[in-house]
């Protein structure tokens, strides 16, 4: 009897359906048309606002260095807040931390709950604390971090004396606490909120700062993919938006007059808001998060001949971005010009019957040109040269006509230049030389010398 129930239930379960089989529709149709896997669309990077980084507590020997190190190879700016004893202690380490390029603030001498200290109390903290920053090589900010972010009116009051800002933050890290690496990450992260003030707190001089140097990584990583940016804080304590570098290249170093080059400004980061550069090109606009923007630049086209020409464009400034060094590039314009035509004006000359006569060649251009022209111009009495200035149209050149005779007949010497030619027409003298010597020297007007007497 039992076993013909068991075999009745195993039966009942092979018959009857169960769960999503149970639920499953029949398509006697065509076939249901397949999910489209969901396309993930990159976040453009700092779309969604800035993260400032602040360290409370160091210097520390273990952990200071290696944070440096770490910030430095992520390109991550951060504020470190540093306990006047312990600069004190180890001068080295604030001016490793200033050399990286990274801001000092005042954490007072002890870490000491300000709202606890007299004015009096508070005023030497601070003051001392500076004073060590001083000593130790380095031009601390005017930023100052109360300890446990306790303050109260008199404690301000004697910060604003100073020119000290008092800074707190709006994201704990916890990292104080012996959280985990894996748990100040996602304090951290969770906390971050777009397009608000994120001023994250965490320590590299407590007990617990190797968890957070082993933190530090993943929150980056996270929170740049998530769309952010990282920031320093600016003189009143807020996250300052990067300024990017700026740079402008072109896609061809050779053009021809008229033609067109292609630009790309390029930044060496990513910032929050939209940057303008200035070019000699033009001004550009980089929007919010991009790194690149294009532009052209034409060259000039004119009927001038001339050199080569070597164009210099580069970054002037704009808003929001600095020139980059050494940030421009230069572009070669060649000349698509033919040289000028020159021509050769027709002249006429009288031969001497007593010495050679010059007589002028006179070039022309049908247009100027930037550089200076030399023209060879050959004829029967032999070449000469004749140079046109740069900017200018004509020249005169001379040839040298021998001495000639009343006899002789008029003579066409051409004038041949780059395929064109000009006449120049000598004539014979009118006098023999005979002639011409005897009206010389009857022209000449000699000195009257009066005789004197010698007795």
């Amino acid at each position: 009897m039992r076993v013909r129930i068991l075999l009745a239930a195993l039966a009942a379960a092979v018959l009857v359906p169960t769960g999503a089989s149970a639920a499953a529709p029949r398509h006697d149709g065509p076939h249901p048309q397949r999910h489209q896997p969901q396309r993930h669309h990159p976040v453009v990077p700092c779309s969604r606002g800035l993260v400032a980084l602040t360290f409370d507590d160091g210097p520390l020997e273990s952990v200071t260095p290696r944070l440096v190190r770490l910030l430095t190879r992520l390109d991550v700016p951060a504020t470190f807040f540093m306990v006047g004893s312990r600069v004190a202690e180890h001068p080295e380490l604030v001016r490793l931390v200033d050399r990286a390029g990274f801001a000092i603030g005042n954490h007072t001498w002890e870490h000491t709950d300000l709202t606890t200290q007299t004015p009096r109390q508070v005023r030497h903290a601070m003051v001392t604390t500076r004073r060590a920053l001083l000593d130790a090589g380095v031009s601390p900010t005017d930023l100052a971090r109360p300890p446990y972010g306790a303050i109260d009116d008199p404690a301000r009051q004697v910060l604003a004396d100073l020119g000290l800002v008092p800074v707190l933050w709006t994201i704990d890290s916890r990292d104080w606490s012996g959280l985990t690496p894996r748990e100040i990450t996602s304090r951290v992260v969770g906390a971050v909120r777009p397009h608000r003030t994120n001023v994250v707190l965490q320590h590299d001089g407590v007990t617990n700062s190797p968890a957070t140097l082993r933190a530090v990584p993943r929150e980056v990583a996270t929170l740049r993919e998530r769309g952010y940016c990282f920031a320093s804080l600016d003189d009143a304590g807020d996250p300052a938006p990067p300024v990017p570098l700026a740079a402008i290249e072109a896609d061809r170093s050779r053009i021809t007059e008229g033609d067109r080059v292609r630009l790309t400004v390029r930044l060496d980061r990513p910032t929050t808001r939209a940057v303008t550069v200035r070019t000699t090109a033009g001004t550009v606009r980089v929007p919010a998060g991009q790194q690149v923007a294009h532009l052209s630049y034409r060259a000039r086209q004119d009927r001038t001949d001339e050199r080569p020409e070597d164009v210099t464009l580069e970054v002037l400034g704009g808003r929001g971005a600095e020139p980059a060094p050494d940030a421009g590039t230069v572009v070669r314009v060649r000349d698509d010009d033919p040289a000028p035509v020159v021509r050769i004006d027709d002249a006429e000359v009288s031969a001497s019957p007593m010495l050679p006569t010059p007589a002028p060649v006179r070039v022309r251009l049908d247009r100027s040109s930037d550089r200076g022209l030399s023209v060879v111009v050959r004829s029967d009495l032999g070449p000469v040269r004749v140079v046109v200035p740069a900017g200018s149209r004509r020249a005169v050149g001379t040839l040298t006509v021998p001495v000639g005779r009343p006899s002789q007949p008029v003579r066409t010497v051409p004038l041949h230049v780059a395929g064109t030619t000009g006449m120049l027409t000598v004539r014979p003298p009118e006098q023999t030389w005979r002639e011409a010597a005897a009206e010389v020297v009857a022209g000449l007007r000699w000195p009257v010398v009066a005789p004197t007497s010698v007795f």
